[in-house]
């Protein structure tokens, strides 16, 4: 049958067949479109499908397929998909999905395969001036793990080899016959030490034992350091007569030792060929990144170090500024005073005045050289209970608080000022030119594995561009001039350069009035 299906296959498309294999369910020929452009073209084949023949569910990995009925019918699971195919109807199959064909007919069935591999192109070429060899950056980069990672991914053997023969993957591995032709030295591919053509450029290789596999060279600089092979199967089904091995291994033993082999189909070595010549040339790039990464290294190491000094000099000089600025505000000399005012209010009956001098007293001393630092929510409650005590007494009946923190949010630490920036402009932008009675709750509570901290007031609300202003902070050429003036901008970097990605800030306006602030912190 195979004879008739080659001939009419010849007479109906006028091109060169250049492959075949023959499957219990049928019979699959490869056409050669343009020999001259082996490269830009797709692969194409004829596949016929015998009477009431079923090909099991295989794996479509690494290539779509469309198919056109030529003759009969055949029905097509793509998945859970049915596609019934007839004379002229065309389907196709996707990458990834597990693809089942059935000729319920008393007829044979053919149809014509069209498969375009869905693996990027691979680098046309690498330029380096390093001589490398493969043994020493296989031990840089870990190569052997990669190559199992990638032996398990394409569910077939893979073997790394450099020049001179030596195995950089366990030669184990491989299936039986190719051991034995190992040990008998008897093979004509490259897992052999004699002297073998060494090719240049990848290859589907069939060996004189039947044995189909992949070879692709590790080239650099003109130079083959070694070869990544793949596959090790056999394409056929059938094989009259395998030629025998050694004197230790006869035809019969050979004939056997062949029939162990996996069973590989033409389109899955064909687009397992392709993702190998990816990985070959993605491996030698991260070989060159792995010796330039080594050779950088000494650099790397005293630049760090001279960053160090530079820093520890920049931390110098700002201290040096701080000891100027006290030199210049004696804080003890201005806490004195202060307290000293307040006394003597207080001898005088000026009890107000006594209590607005201490909270005044308190702000400064707390603040003083905590301006670059994190302090605990409970430490920035103390002066913010201060801060507010100051501003209802400047502006009386104007507004009410509540202060709402659970135990377990105390202890989390903010850069030093956030919630009093937040409060601040709810009383001097949200309160302003409202008639009503201001209300000013102050939230702290778990929410899962973080802590939230809220800041809401029933005021006019904040501007919509402000809140829009507000969300695009974390884009870093982001500078909204709205944000200038209101320390909102301030306290997203602040809580950035503290927590990282680790944070939400957000603002937002109610539907009622009024303006939230809220800000998620890790316990």
């Amino acid at each position: 049958m195979s004879s008739n299906v080659t001939n009419k296959i010849k007479e109906t498309f006028q091109v060169d067949i250049v492959g075949d294999q023959q499957f219990d369910w049928g019979e699959q020929h490869w056409l050669q479109l343009d020999p001259g452009n082996a490269e830009l073209q797709p692969t194409v084949s004829v596949a016929t499908v015998y009477p009431g023949a079923e090909q099991l569910s295989h794996m479509h990995s690494g290539f779509t397929e469309i198919i056109i009925g030529l003759e009969g019918e055949t029905t097509h699971w793509c998945n859970e998909r049915k596609i019934k195919l007839d004379k002229g109807k065309v389907g196709y199959v996707r990458e990834g999905s597990q693809h089942r064909i059935v000729n319920t007919s008393q007829q044979q069935s053919s149809f014509l395969s069209v498969v375009y591999s869905t693996i990027p192109k691979p680098l046309k070429e690498v330029i380096s001036s390093w001589d490398i060899e493969l043994s020493e950056v296989a031990k840089l980069i870990n190569l052997d793990a990669i190559v199992e990672k990638f032996a398990q991914s394409v569910q077939m053997t893979v073997t790394l080899i450099d020049t001179a023969g030596n195995f950089l993957t366990d030669k184990e591995n491989l299936p039986e016959i190719c051991q034995c032709c190992m040990q008998g030295k008897s093979g004509d591919c490259i897992l052999n030490t004699a002297t073998v053509e060494r090719p240049m450029e990848q290859r589907i290789f069939h060996c004189k034992f039947g044995v189909s596999a992949i070879q692709s060279p590790f080239i650099i600089n003109g130079r083959v350091l070694g070869y990544l092979g793949c596959g090790y199967g056999r394409l056929s089904t059938n094989i009259t007569q395998v030629e025998p091995i050694s004197d230790k291994f006869a035809a019969d033993s050979a004939q056997e030792a062949y029939f162990k082999l996996n069973f590989i189909h033409r389109n899955h070595l064909n687009s397992v060929a392709e993702t190998l010549s990816l990985v070959s040339a993605s491996l030698i790039q991260l070989m060159i990144n792995s010796l330039k990464e080594k050779e950088l290294s000494d650099y790397r190491i005293n630049l760090s170090q001279e960053r160090e000094k530079q820093a520890l000099l920049h931390h110098s000089l700002s201290q040096a500024r701080l000891k100027f600025l006290e030199s210049q505000v004696n804080p003890h000399f201005l806490f004195n005073t202060l307290n000293t005012i307040a006394q003597q209010a207080e001898m005088d009956g000026a009890s107000k005045l006594a209590s607005l001098t201490y909270s005044l007293s308190n702000l400064l001393r707390l603040s003083l050289g905590k301006a670059d630092s994190l302090v605990t929510i409970e430490e920035e409650l103390s002066y913010i209970k201060d801060y507010l005590f100051i501003q209802q007494t400047r502006f009386p009946k104007k507004f009410t608080v509540t202060i709402s923190i659970e135990p377990e949010i105390l202890e989390i630490k903010i850069p030093f000022m956030t919630i009093m920036v937040l409060i601040e402009n709810s009383i001097l932008h949200g309160f302003k030119d409202v008639r009503r009675e201001g209300k000013l709750v102050i939230r702290g509570y778990k929410e899962g594995p973080c802590g939230v901290i809220e800041v809401q007031d029933n005021g006019c609300g904040i501007p919509d561009n402000i809140v829009a202003a507000v969300r695009e902070l974390p884009n870093h050429e982001y500078d909204p001039p709205s944000l200038k003036g209101i320390g909102i901008k301030n306290i997203f970097l602040r809580l950035k350069h503290y927590y990282g990605e680790l944070f939400e800030f957000t603002i937002s306006r109610s539907k009622t009035g009024g303006t939230l602030a809220r800000i998620v912190l890790p316990l």
